[in-house]
């Protein structure tokens, strides 16, 4: 009996000292967002969930761009705790790339995720990277990488593909100018087909993931396209249907039949998923 008096006056005396501890343990609040690294004019979808609801009080988002405020928002929780909501990317008072910080409170408790944000640079190009053509010198690949960089990239003539290897440190972009000199991909007609874009992730640089891309812009001479990249990326393969110096029709039976191979070997794929919304 003296033991169950000792341990039920050390907790009362924990609970007196550490009122706070138990506050937060009891209002605890999760907070995620659909990505970690948004483009402007992306939407970032902010969702989570409150431990214990309190009729009437509504979460409160903030977003900060290192220590200036640049959105808020009050946002009511449903009767099993969770709110969700949605605001753009960009605007007059997103002035800077860099880290983002957004802010969930809900009564006294209060969590925190930081995000990446980057400019809208499509169409702009701000590095070019030197290709060399084995035993018939190089060209020039003009590009601008969010969220990383490229370490190299390299000719892969027996595939009709461009493989460019990523160091990335967050989800990002990769905007590309390729010229038509050195790769296109055009049917039988000499009309216009997407490339087959292809992803290789770090947890399994085997088997690749088939990518959707943006379309930015194309003409006579160019075709510029925007990739999606995520955390972790090593490398995309870019498949054409004929690359400097140009192969037959053979070759690209050759390709064809190595595309239908690697899709039906891996079942992911990223095909819906586009970052401009």
């Amino acid at each position: 009996m003296v033991m169950l008096k000792i341990a039920f006056f050390v907790l009362v005396l924990f609970v007196l000292i550490t009122p706070g501890a138990f506050a937060q343990d009891i209002n605890r609040i999760s907070l995620k967002t659909d990505k970690d690294a948004y483009v402007e004019g992306d939407v970032i979808t902010i969702s989570g969930k409150i431990n214990q609801v309190i009729m009437g009080l509504e979460v409160s988002i903030q977003v900060f761009s290192e220590k200036n405020q640049i959105g808020i928002s009050q946002v009511k929780v449903s009767k099993d705790g969770e709110y969700t909501d949605k605001i753009r990317a960009g605007g007059p008072i997103w002035k800077n790339e860099g880290p983002i910080t957004i802010k969930v409170t809900y009564g006294e408790t209060s969590v925190e995720k930081v995000i990446d944000f980057f400019k809208e640079t499509s169409g702009e190009y701000i590095s070019i990277y030197e290709v060399k053509i084995p035993n018939e010198g190089t060209f020039d690949v003009f590009y601008t990488m969010k969220g990383g960089e490229i370490t190299s990239i390299e000719l892969n003539q027996k595939n009709l593909s461009l493989v460019i290897n990523l160091n990335t440190n967050s989800d990002g972009v990769l905007d590309m100018k390729l010229s038509r000199d050195n790769i296109d991909s055009l049917s039988t007609t000499g009309q216009d087909i997407d490339f087959i874009v292809l992803i290789y992730e770090k947890e399994n640089s085997i088997i690749p993931i088939q990518t959707e891309y943006k379309k930015v812009k194309q003409n006579d001479n160019y075709r510029e396209i925007s990739i999606p990249i995520k955390k972790d990326d090593i490398k995309v393969e870019i498949i054409g249907t004929q690359i400097i110096p140009e192969f037959g029709a053979v070759a690209m039976i050759v390709l064809a039949v190595a595309i239908v191979s690697i899709i039906a070997v891996s079942a992911r794929s990223r095909l819906s998923i586009i970052p401009r919304i």
